[in-house]
Order: C-alpha cells, then sequence, then structure tokens
C-alpha cells in the first residue's frame, strides 16, 4: 500500500486523484486550503479510512514546514507526492496586473519547489514527486501565445524550469522528480468545452505515474506518459 500526498484536493483533478488511490487502497494525504468547506472531499474520507485531510495552503511557506514536519514526527513516509495545486486569472496581453501575475507565479511556481523541497524529507527511498504542469508552458508546443492565459503558461514554464533545476539533487538521493500535462480537461478551471473528463486525464495519468523511473527525473510528459517538449 502506498502513502501519497495531494495538494489542491478539494475538486477538480486533486479531488479525482485522491478518489481513484483511495478506491485503490492507497493511502491518501488529501490537503487543501479550506479542508471544512471541502464538502466533496469530507465525503470521501467518510466513507474511505485510509483518506486523511489536512490543511495546506501551499503558499504558506511555515505552513509547509509544518505539515512536513508532522509527518516527520510520526514516521511517515511518502511513495508519491502530487504538486497539483494551482490558480489561473484570465488577464489579457498589455492588461496584466502586478497582483494577478505575482499571484500565478508564487502558487503554481514558487509553491510547488518550495513544497518538494520540503516534503523531500519524508519521501520513501525510490518515491515519486510529481508537479501538474501544463502544455501551456512549453515553449515547443506553441499554445496560445498571446492569449489570456499568458501568465498561467508564464507560471508553468516556470515550475517546468524548477524541476529541471531540482532534478538533479533529488536524483542523487534516489527521488524520481517530473513534470506531467493533465490535458484540457473539464474542470472549473478547464470549462466544460475540455476534450476530457476529469476521470479520464486522472486515469491516465496514475498509470504513466506508475511507469516512471528514476532515468526519466526532470522531464516533461503528456497524461500518457509520452515526452513533450519544453
Amino acid at each position: 500500500m502506498a502513502t501519497i500526498l495531494i495538494t489542491g484536493a478539494s475538486r477538480g483533478i486533486g479531488l479525482e486523484l485522491a478518489c481513484q488511490y483511495a478506491e485503490a487502497g492507497e493511502t491518501v494525504i488529501a490537503t487543501c486550503r479550506e479542508p471544512d468547506s471541502a464538502n466533496a472531499l469530507k465525503h470521501l474520507a467518510q466513507s474511505h479510512e485510509n483518506v486523511e485531510i489536512e490543511a495546506l495552503d501551499v503558499v504558506d511557506s511555515l505552513a509547509i514546514l509544518s505539515l512536513a514536519s508532522l509527518l516527520a514526527k510520526r514516521g511517515t513516509q511518502l511513495d508519491l507526492l502530487i504538486n497539483n495545486a494551482g490558480v489561473l486569472v484570465h488577464e489579457a496581453p498589455g492588461e496584466w496586473t502586478a497582483e494577478g501575475f505575482s499571484a500565478t507565479l508564487e502558487t503554481n511556481a514558487v509553491a510547488p519547489a518550495i513544497v518538494m523541497q520540503a516534503f523531500s524529507k519524508v519521501m520513501a527511498e525510490g518515491g515519486k514527486m510529481i508537479s501538474i504542469s501544463s502544455g501551456l508552458g512549453s515553449f515547443g508546443l506553441n499554445i496560445d501565445f498571446g492569449g489570456p492565459t499568458g501568465t498561467y503558461a508564464a507560471s508553468k514554464a516556470a515550475l517546468n524550469m524548477a524541476i529541471c533545476q531540482l532534478a538533479p539533487l533529488f536524483k542523487a538521493k534516489g527521488l524520481v522528480i517530473a513534470a506531467f500535462n493533465p490535458g484540457w480537461v473539464k474542470t472549473d478551471m478547464g470549462g466544460q468545452e475540455a476534450a476530457l473528463t476529469v476521470e479520464e486525464s486522472v486515469s491516465s495519468l496514475r498509470k504513466s505515474f506508475e511507469s516512471l523511473s528514476l532515468a526519466q527525473s526532470g522531464l516533461f510528459f503528456d497524461l500518457d506518459g509520452s515526452p513533450l517538449p519544453w
């Protein structure tokens, strides 16, 4: 039985990851900013003894360190860490605000990097740290340049670079670190015109996470496990 920590687990991809891993019998530590109002997540925990809910605001460095310390004190080791929490602020180029851009970078790029640093100390040998990125963050795919998701794209490109920078350190410790594009998914963020249901995306991602090897650490993948250009 694997122990899995998921950030941003109150809705969308994060909630579905928690659901599917819980149904598979894994131990799930599901985190979100406001557990008291996360009704779907609370229902999951009530129906599955293997689901634990922890409060975590990923832009709060002290909260990150506190939760990592709690896990360490009780001897919990993570087999899989999934950085899923993220935000999307729609601002067209030329109309960007410092507040919106900064908040996007902090949540989507800075926070996952700090989470990985903190929780690397409680990862099991051979553990995997996955960050949910986006095809929008790839220069090679050239998606929607000039569109209203520009700051989101920039934040995901920054996340991808952070993973490249951290990969050698963690690989030397036997930990796998990688970025994944979940596809265009029918969530609050992706909208109902998206191509994939959340169940389809997560099912494919789980298979790809399972087959990920140490040799692939530091790379960027599509949800089916195929490599993507940076």
